[in-house]
């Protein structure tokens, strides 16, 4: 538990000590690890958190019932990240929209660090184990937003101990949503479900709209061998 924690956090701030490399990656590469990262989460999403926030309930007598409580939870999820979205300029996308390239550092900040609060908060299960899909997804998912961060951070001026605390600010946060549902969120099987399909929305929201971003439609075929292979890969983590 505590490796993927420090995994989570590493793997954001090591971009900070890397800011001359960062800076030189070419966008083609920036946005291929964007595309993979986003249809990693949506695989792993449709094959494991979804599942798992499904309550299916077998009555002796009667028909199947299914709880709609957490396909309620997804719905506000996706509207929680629409607000998030409007805080973060869309980094979370791998990009800033150009209207918003010159918003503020701390707004944008707030966004980020509250989609990656909520989007730790599986992270572990209450018996303590990793949930290995939704961690490689998001260290995968975190590599263009802390490339976006630097960029942003070193263009406006920021030295590297400024731009690293903002980084390990943001890699921390997911893994105190963790905690945070450790050890103060009730640890009853509904709750748990209730938060598990708000982060199915969130997650969602950001792997749909990476995918289908407009940007992205000049490189079809690339897209798609690329989402091929997330999703491979996220089967045989998963699995």
């Amino acid at each position: 538990m505590i490796g993927a924690y420090i995994a989570v956090i590493l793997g954001v701030a090591v971009w900070a000590v890397l800011t001359p490399v960062s800076r030189k990656l070419p966008e083609g590469v920036v946005r291929g690890v964007t595309v993979f990262g986003g249809a990693f989460l949506l695989a792993v999403c449709v094959l494991s958190l979804l599942p798992e926030s499904v309550n299916i309930i077998f009555p002796e007598d009667g028909e199947l019932e299914i709880d709609q409580r957490p396909f309620f939870a997804i719905l506000a999820g996706f509207l929680i990240q629409q607000v998030l979205e409007s805080l973060s300029a869309h980094a979370e996308h791998g990009h800033v929209e150009d209207h918003n390239a010159n918003a503020p550092v701390l707004g944008l900040m707030l966004g980020l660090c509250l989609h990656a609060f909520l989007e730790g908060m599986p992270l572990v299960d209450m018996d303590g184990s990793v949930n290995h899909g939704l961690l490689y997804g998001i260290l995968i998912h975190n590599i263009p937003v802390a490339l976006i961060l630097v960029g942003l951070m070193t263009g406006r001026g920021y030295n590297l101990w400024r731009v690293l605390g903002w980084l390990t600010l943001f890699g921390a946060m997911s893994p105190l949503g963790s905690l945070f549902n450790l050890y103060i969120i009730q640890p009853n099987e509904e709750t748990q479900r209730l938060i598990l399909g708000l982060v199915v929305g969130v997650l969602l929201h950001v792997s749909s709209s990476i995918l289908f971003d407009h940007k992205q439609h000049d490189k079809l075929w690339l897209n798609l061998g690329l989402s091929l292979a997330a999703f491979a890969l996220a089967f045989f983590t998963i699995h």
